[in-house]
């Protein structure tokens, strides 16, 4: 057995938000969990959540302590039950049942919730319950120590847990292996989870290998379940090769065939080959972590199913797609939706209107939110000089007491000169303060007046920094470090180049040094001001989390301080209700759809639309021009493009051709001479050399110069045209134009 303490579970047994939808109550059943689940489902839908998560969180604290079964309405009238809820409460108060993630409010909620459902049971049934409003805050800090005080089973909490591995980026996981730890036992899965630390370790994104362990649990779960007649899984036959042959071979067929049924919907030729792409995946982590580990031979002759190579997406089919409205098909990487099939007028309207304009409404909105910051940054001075000193068991001046603009002031004091700028406002302090001022307060506002780097302050400058310079990208700014491990500012740096940002490019493995604008320059400087008291609190404690540029105050910005884990961890803050309601105004549906992602390929794309140079905007982007055309470059566009310069060729000939003709504006696009007259001044063909001398001349110059070869860039349409004018021109014979000649010899090349 093993004590739970702090120094035991310091990130606490169960993570914020853990849900399991496998899960399967065990210690809760029989006629009580009928009744539990009964009543759960007549409670009105904004107190079920928070209910059901307090039963999920009973159920695992009673199979945690290793609690007989609870089937009848008998065991809920014994004292030993009333017992039990006074360190159930204790544990959801504890930082080590819950991670510290879980703020207090929400704790309360839990326990409140848990209340209200027993003494609706209590209705149908009596129940010996136990009033957790009775609890004063030095009994919650006794029900508190008395569950740290248990013993408790080590394997029984792994499981609850999880079985976490960091990527050689630093990213977190928590790997889903239940069904492992059922079907194999504990050692099988500590041996596996310590075959996936190393594993992890090995690459730098491990998000899509964690979702293959996921797969692969998912796939043991039916694989045991299944009524099928074959043989039990355990450890030991995965050193049988014919088994492991047949049970790979069970997973390929799960795989795919199974898809209809649990997502009850056909697969379509994008899934098919996403699943096809999975497989592949799978394959390769149970040769690298699996047998390479030891934990499973190879199948039968080193025969592994691969799938279907046919299924295989097509480069040019991969991108970030979807239907808006069931027909239009658009594109998803860009702040703007691009259709994927639009008018030669409506797309010039999304490319040089629409996608600037949201762009730099955006822009615009994220300096406004950095204005404010480093506005109330400035004044927090003035409002030191206007607020009392609030010191413990005291309260502030009587003309200040119960006022609340003076109360927030000294608040605003308090935290800067007391607490170096920062401290953690538990239940207990809060009290305190309110005690002290003689009114409430907004935890959310003092965060705001003394510019604490909340997830709200932190996100408008991520933005605005990878708008103005898409060659960060979100792993690399957000993970940025600005001290390496001997105390020293590295991560930016005053040069004779000016500022600088050093960031590491996971994909390029290596530093990367981005030279930034003088405005640019001067928001990480606020950014480094503003994260300052969150940095000192976390050196103080030896975190080495005080070294990150982006240090996020936690909560309302009074909790434990945290780093950006993930890039999904900033998609969040982006998604939050409270974000989305504050800035809908300013944003409108700007905001449901905005990430630093498309922030960053708007950006580039931006570049591209003004200079039409696929090296320009890969060099905005800090990326090769394969990945630049292949990755952020919507097809809508450069086929506009393309297009548009097949018609300017096709135009320009018919010109040349049909000039002395009464016909010509019929047989162009064009509706008016004057429309005519502008084209021809910007796209007019130069007539070719008449003279041979001269065309040997021009060639001799040519030949003459540094670069023996012209490169000229043309697509099928172009090329259809120069190879049907050539054909042309041989059926003429000597009565073909010079023009059309010059244009066939120019084919034939």
């Amino acid at each position: 057995m093993s004590r739970v303490s702090p120094k035991s579970f310091p990130q606490g047994i169960i993570t914020k938000g853990h849900t399991d939808k496998n899960f399967q109550f065990l210690v809760l059943s029989g006629n009580v969990l009928l009744l539990i689940q009964s009543h759960l489902a007549n409670l009105p839908p904004s107190q079920r959540r928070s209910a059901n998560r307090a039963v999920f969180y009973f159920e695992c604290f009673l199979w945690l302590i290793n609690h007989p079964p609870i089937t009848s309405t008998l065991d809920l009238r014994t004292n030993a039950f009333l017992s039990i809820q006074r360190l159930f409460y204790g544990a959801l108060y504890s930082n080590c049942f819950l991670a510290a993630e879980v703020k207090y409010s929400g704790r309360q909620r839990l326990v409140r919730y848990f209340f209200k459902l027993l003494a609706e049971l209590s209705k149908s049934s009596p129940i010996n319950i136990f009033v957790y409003s009775d609890l004063t805050d030095s009994q919650v800090r006794e029900c508190i120590a008395q569950f740290e005080a248990i013993g408790i089973d080590p394997v029984r909490a792994a499981k609850l847990m999880g079985w976490q591995v960091a990527d050689r980026s630093a990213n977190s996981f928590r790997l889903k292996m239940g069904a492992i730890f059922d079907v194999f036992g504990p050692d099988f899965t500590m041996e596996l989870h310590q075959e996936s630390k190393k594993h992890a370790l090995a690459h730098s994104h491990y998000s899509n290998y964690a979702n293959v362990v996921s797969r692969f649990d998912d796939f043991l779960r039916w694989y045991d379940d299944d009524p099928i007649d074959r043989p039990s899984l355990n450890a030991h036959v995965l050193q049988d090769p014919v088994f492991v042959y047949q049970l790979f071979w069970s997973f390929q067929r799960w795989h795919f065939e199974g898809y209809s049924e649990r997502s009850q919907t056909q697969p379509t030729e994008r899934v098919l080959a996403n699943l096809q792409r999975q497989w592949i995946r799978i394959i390769c982590w149970a040769k690298s972590v699996l047998v390479s580990g030891g934990l499973m031979c190879s199948p039968l002759g080193d025969v592994w199913p691969e799938g279907s190579k046919k299924l295989t997406r097509f480069l040019h089919e991969v991108g970030h797609h979807r239907y808006a409205d069931g027909e239009s098909l658009v594109s998803q990487k860009l702040l703007t939706q691009i259709p994927l099939s639009v008018t030669d007028k409506e797309a010039t309207e999304l490319l040089f209107r629409q996608i600037e304009d949201d762009f730099n409404k955006v822009v615009r909105w994220a300096r406004r939110e950095i204005d404010h910051i480093a506005h109330r940054l400035n004044v927090i001075d003035q409002a030191c000089d206007q607020g009392d000193l609030i010191t413990l068991g005291s309260r502030i001046s009587a003309r200040a007491y119960g006022q609340p603009v003076m109360g927030m002031n000294s608040l605003i004091r308090t935290v800067k000169e007391t607490h170096n700028g920062f401290a953690i406002i538990d239940h207990a302090m809060r009290g305190h303060l309110v005690s002290a001022t003689g009114s409430s307060f907004s935890t959310s506002e003092l965060a705001a007046n003394l510019a604490m780097p909340t997830k709200y302050a932190i996100a408008p400058i991520a933005l605005w920094l990878v708008a103005q310079h898409p060659v960060l990208t979100e792993a690399s700014l957000l993970k940025c470090e600005l001290f390496d491990r001997n105390g020293k500012r590295t991560g930016f740096v005053k040069t004779d180049s000016g500022s600088v940002l050093v960031v590491k490019k996971n994909r390029k493995g290596k530093q990367q040094e981005v030279v930034l604008s003088d405005d640019a320059a001067s928001v990480v400087e606020l950014l480094i001001q503003i994260t300052a008291p969150v940095r000192r609190y976390l050196k103080e404690k030896r975190d080495d989390a005080w070294r990150r540029l982006f240090i996020v105050a936690g909560g309302q910005g009074f909790q434990e301080p945290y780093t950006f884990t993930n890039q999904t961890s900033f998609a969040k803050i982006l998604r939050q209700k409270a974000f989305i309601q504050a800035h809908s105004a300013e944003l409108g549906d700007m905001v449901s759809v905005l990430s630093l992602a498309r922030i960053r390929a708007t950006a580039g794309v931006l570049v591209y639309l003004k200079s039409l140079s696929i090296e320009k905007m890969a060099e905005s982007l800090g990326n090769s021009k394969r990945v630049a055309m292949n990755h952020y470059l919507p097809p809508t566009i450069m086929q506009f493009f393309q297009e548009r310069w097949v018609r300017i060729f096709q135009n320009a000939v018919i010109v040349h051709a049909m000039k002395d003709s009464p016909y010509l504006l019929d047989a162009t696009d064009f509706s008016s001479m004057s429309e005519l007259d502008m084209f021809l001044e910007a796209h007019a063909l130069r007539t070719p050399p008449e003279e041979p001398e001269q065309l040997s001349s021009s060639s001799e110059q040519i030949s003459g110069s540094s670069d023996p070869e012209i490169v000229i860039s043309i697509d099928e349409g172009v090329l259809g045209v120069l190879l049907s004018l050539k054909m042309a021109v041989e059926q003429a014979g000597p009565r073909a134009a010079g023009t059309a000649v010059y244009w066939s010899q120019f084919a034939a090349k």
